[in-house]
């Protein structure tokens, strides 16, 4: 008998186990694939088989398991997305990571919706995935200690139709701030991705292929193609965005780091230094992903250094220039990427140089008693701390290659006051500066410890009305009811019954393959992801049952982590927040959306509302599941 005909899906994830040199092909149920949707739920399933009882984020029995969600390979709009799943050092926790560029589209061109990596390879290698036909392991001690710049560019002249996932020194060494780079130019695995390659001795992955997978109706597709191109064409953001790129977003994000310049003189000369014309003076070109009409990442020609460097964004060089003390654009831009070469996450790593600087100018740590470093410049502590980190040198090296873990052990107390952790993770957002948003408020909530897990929602945005929050509230699904309980009268909002639903437009465009970036999700609603699900895949799903699966995702989600002691347990405020650090927001309340002051009380009342919320009827067959087992301790 014949195999029913899957459309959108591959239906097949590969199988590496690099222990025993061996691979396999999965065939995924279809059924699995519709509950879930796809990409970042089923990544979950993936993981929950693979996983062996006990295993530490560096074990060989922590699988790595990647996707691409069933939008990935068609004309879509920011249908570039891949996930990564696996248990991550920084927070032990299973922790769902997401890139762009091309990994996504080069696995489903292989023919697979996911790849799961098992076990360790004997010696450094890197594993080729070429369509079906090729799975091989190749030795790479040729790249050990490579930098992640060297890596990508070796492997490009190598397997130049491919798309290049790889660890840089940090990575090899282990270091619990480690990332992956994909392509040169897109980040991916904050928390210690790099790390968990280096434990499996991968210095990196290439994957391509050339099967193009099948829509069900194509006639359906390039309708609502056509819709979202004119959607498009009457943004009126389309033109700045076309000049400035992600640096569009540059007043929203200086909110938070104009407050780093001691005065309003010194604001506007930070504002200069690192804003649009600062950018515009070294663009020489942007990067956009596969099917993307946002191009955010860049080329930048430095010409003190006579170089050019592929950036993840010139944005993230003006926050890391802003944090860390930089005077010039052009420093900025090279320190990130010296950062991204080592393959270490620049908000980990400058948090940790900012903590170390702070605690020299109150006097309460000697440049001998740190080995050296020099604490009374920021932006030469960072390149310096950065290297010890990476390759593990000295005691401080040592310590601070296990994260905020290995901090607290040289600092104790003085790091949680000092710094807003939860999951011994770097909070990204500060509600003292940018008010209780859902990206603010989620940092308590996130698995993985603070991420961008719903930057999609309307909190992104600065001061928009409620009533305009609330109409893009029903976008994204939340039913009458539930905007009823989320805008209760009279004003303002619940960020805490808000959030699951921030929470699951997250967990929907992640499943489906999607950039989740505001500039891209503020073309979708609800109805048209549903629309365009259907016309590829042919499932007749309505938008509710949409939307259940996404929330099922996200349930099973935290039930995993749940069982490996890391759900609901380790939500916490952090003691930062209130009374303590860092110096630029230190004394400062804690702020609601529109300004209003919120005591520890208040927020831990919006957790509780949180979990009610997330408590109401959604599909629950699968999380209802008992049999996975507890984890183990991270070494």
């Amino acid at each position: 008998m014949s195999e029913k005909r899957v459309y959108g899906y591959r239906g097949r994830a590969l199988v590496v186990d690099l222990s025993s040199h061996g691979h396999w092909v999965e065939r995924l149920d279809l059924a699995d694939l519709v509950a879930l949707v796809g990409g970042f739920g089923v990544n979950k399933l993936l993981f929950r088989k693979f996983f062996e009882a006990g295993s530490s984020p560096l074990d060989p029995g922590n699988p790595l398991v990647l996707g691409a969600g069933p939008l990935v390979g068609f004309p879509v709009p920011g249908a570039c997305r891949a996930m990564a799943d696996c248990r991550l050092p920084a927070s032990g926790a299973l922790s769902s990571c997401s890139c762009s560029m091309g990994l996504g589209l080069a696995l489903r061109r292989a023919g697979f919706d996911h790849l799961v990596i098992l076990g360790r390879a004997p010696a450094l290698s890197v594993l080729l995935v070429e369509g079906q036909a090729r799975v091989d392991l190749l030795p790479a001690s040729g790249l050990a200690g490579r930098g992640t710049v060297e890596t990508n560019a070796a492997l490009r002249r190598s397997f130049p139709r491919s798309s290049v996932l790889c660890a840089g020194p940090a990575g090899e060494n282990l270091v619990h701030t480690s990332i992956c780079m994909v392509d040169g130019c897109s980040t991916l695995g904050r928390g210690g991705l790099g790390a968990v390659l280096g434990s499996k001795n991968l210095k990196a992955i290439c994957v391509s292929g050339e099967e193009s997978p099948e829509a069900f109706d194509e006639r359906a597709l390039r309708g609502e193609l056509e819709g979202l191109a004119e959607r498009r064409r009457r943004w009126p953001l389309a033109d700045a965005t076309r000049r400035l790129g992600m640096m569009v977003a540059w007043p929203l994000y200086f909110r938070q780091l104009g407050n780093l310049a001691p005065s309003e003189e010194e604001r506007e000369d930070l504002f200069q230094a690192f804003g649009p014309e600062a950018y515009l003076a070294l663009k020489s070109r942007r990067i956009a992903c596969p099917r993307c009409f946002l191009p955010d990442k860049d080329e930048l020609m430095l010409p003190g250094r006579d170089v050019r460097v592929r950036s993840t964004s010139f944005l993230n060089s003006a926050i890391l220039g802003c944090l860390s003390g930089f005077r010039k654009a052009e420093d900025a831009a090279w320190a990130l990427h010296r950062l991204d070469d080592l393959g270490l996450d620049f908000m980990a790593i400058s948090a940790q140089a900012l903590f170390l600087w702070e605690m020299g100018k109150d006097g309460l740590v000697s440049t001998g008693e740190v080995e050296g470093l020099p604490l009374g410049d920021r932006a030469e502590l960072l390149l310096e701390l950065a290297e010890r980190v990476a390759w593990r040198r000295g005691r401080i090296g040592e310590a601070f290659s296990r994260g905020w873990r290995g901090v607290k052990e040289l600092f104790g107390e003085e790091v949680e006051r000092r710094v807003p952790l939860v999951r011994d993770t770097e909070c990204i957002y500060d509600p003292r500066i940018s008010g209780l948003g859902t990206m603010e408020f989620e940092q308590l909530l996130s698995p993985r410890g603070p991420a961008s897990a719903s930057g999609g929602s309307p909190t992104y945005i600065p001061g928009m009305e409620r009533d305009r929050m609330r109409r893009l509230t029903e976008r994204m699904g939340a039913d009458a009811g539930a905007l009823e309980r989320i805008f209760p009268e009279p004003g303002g909002f619940n960020v805490g019954r808000l959030t699951r639903y921030a929470e699951d437009w997250f967990s929907l465009f992640s499943s489906l393959g999607l950039c989740n970036r505001h500039q891209i999700n503020r073309l979708y609603h609800v109805e048209l992801l549903t629309r365009l699900y259907r016309s590829v895949t042919g499932e007749r799903m309505d938008t509710g049952e949409l939307l259940e699966s996404a929330s099922r995702a996200w349930g099973l989600y935290r039930d995993l982590n749940d069982a490996l002691g890391r759900g609901k347990q380790a939500d916490r405020v952090p003691e930062a927040w209130f009374g303590g650090g860092p110096w630029f927001a230190r004394g400062l309340p804690v702020l609601d959306y529109y300004g209003r002051e919120l005591s520890r009380e208040d927020v831990e009342r919006l957790l509780l509302d949180y979990y009610e919320e997330r408590s109401r009827p959604r599909l629950s067959s699968m999380e209802a599941r008992n049999d996975f087992p507890i984890g183990g301790e991270e070494r």
